[in-house]
């Protein structure tokens, strides 16, 4: 199960809940023991399909990368990462990415990055080392400067003239 979470980025909380369900229900009926490992084997069976599904030849290949970035925003994401997750060669990831999108893989995830950064600014009393911390930046120093970069006002800036905006 954790194989799951940590070389897919499958959702922790939903492989836990389907787990659950599972031996829930197994629990519930009547049946002889079942073996516990081979039900995990079978359990990863299934994401394992379930992810191959997603990640079908009918997705395109600027469609598997960004669908991975968003479901991974909120970790460390390197370029090398991605590659060895969507099994695709590095250098193709880039001018694969930026000839949909026109802008680089590592812009459009600082922009991912800063665009949850202005919802929880707007939304939440967390502090900037908070924020930081859970979009994925190293420091809050780099956060500070690439929400500074990007939105053309630092973090505290934007938090008052949203928070006076929204009082008006």
């Amino acid at each position: 199960m954790s194989n799951l979470v940590i070389n897919y980025g499958y959702p922790c909380q939903d492989v836990y809940a389907i787990k659950k369900k599972i031996y829930a229900t197994i629990e519930q009926s009547n049946s002889d023991p079942i073996n516990i490992e081979i039900l995990n084997q079978i359990i990863c069976l299934f994401f394992d399909l379930l992810l191959n599904e997603t990640y079908s030849s009918e997705i395109e290949g600027f469609q598997k990368i960004k669908y991975h970035i968003d479901r991974n925003i909120t970790q460390s994401l390197t370029l090398s990462d991605i590659a060895r997750n969507l099994h695709m060669p590095l250098k193709e990831l880039n001018p694969l990415f930026k000839s949909k999108y026109n802008i680089t893989i590592n812009q459009y995830i600082r922009r991912k990055k800063i665009d949850i950064s202005k919802s929880l600014l707007y939304a939440t009393n967390l502090s900037f080392q908070d924020i930081a911390t859970f979009v994925g930046f190293n420091s809050q120093s780099y956060f500070i400067t690439t929400f500074k970069a990007i939105v053309e006002q630092t973090p505290s800036d934007y938090r008052k003239c949203n928070k006076k905006q929204n009082l008006v």
